[in-house]
C-alpha cells in the first residue's frame, strides 16, 4: 500500500507530481496519473571511522527518488530535475541530515500496447549522525545530533547541535 508523504513528514518542496510523493517502492506508479514520485531507503552503514564508538556514530545511506511519467521522458527528467533543484537548495534537509549528494541518475522506459512509463532513478548519498541515547521501551535513538567535519567524534560532543529529540 502507498503511503503519501505528508507535510508533517518534512520539508515541501513543489513538483510537477503534486501530492503525488510516496514513501514505496511496494507497488508500481499509478499509470493513470501524470506524474509520481516514490522516494525510498535502500542501504544504510556506519561510518567506518565512527562505528566503534559508544556515543555519536555517522550514518551513511542510499537514498532512491524516483520520478514517474506517462508523457514522455523529457516530462520525467523535467520532474527529476525540479527534485535535484529542490534538494539541491536544501542539501541539509533544513538540519535534519549532514548533507546529501547526488550519485547517480538513470532513465528507464517501459512500454506496453497501451501505455508508456519514463522513470528517472535518482541515487542520493545521505550523511547524518545519531547517538546512542535510546528509548528505553523501543531501543531507537532519542536524540540525533549534528556536527560538521572536522569537529567530529570523540572529544568533540560541545561540538554537536541536538535536531531531534531534547
Amino acid at each position: 500500500m502507498k503511503t503519501p508523504i505528508l507535510e508533517t513528514d518534512g520539508p515541501r518542496f513543489r513538483t510537477g507530481a503534486k501530492g503525488r510523493v510516496f514513501d514505496t517502492d511496494s507497488t508500481p506508479p499509478d499509470v493513470d496519473s501524470l506524474a509520481e514520485i516514490n522516494v525510498l531507503f535502500v542501504e544504510e552503514e556506519i561510518d567506518p571511522q565512527t562505528q566503534h564508538q559508544g556515543g555519536p556514530r555517522r550514518r551513511i545511506m542510499e537514498m532512491r527518488v524516483e520520478c514517474y511519467h506517462t508523457k514522455s521522458k523529457d516530462n520525467a527528467d523535467d520532474l527529476a530535475w525540479e527534485v535535484e533543484e529542490a534538494l539541491r537548495a536544501n542539501p541539509t534537509l533544513s538540519n535534519s541530515v549532514e548533507w546529501l549528494t547526488l550519485q547517480k541518475l538513470n532513465l528507464f522506459v517501459v512500454e506496453n500496447q497501451s501505455v508508456a512509463l519514463f522513470a528517472v532513478v535518482m541515487t542520493y548519498q545521505v550523511i547524518y549522525w545519531t547517538h546512542q541515547i535510546a528509548d528505553p521501551d523501543t531501543g531507537r535513538p532519542v536524540t540525533v545530533l549534528l556536527g560538521y567535519d572536522p569537529h567530529t567524534g570523540p572529544g568533540h560532543e560541545p561540538d554537536y547541535e541536538v535536531v531531534i529529540g531534547e
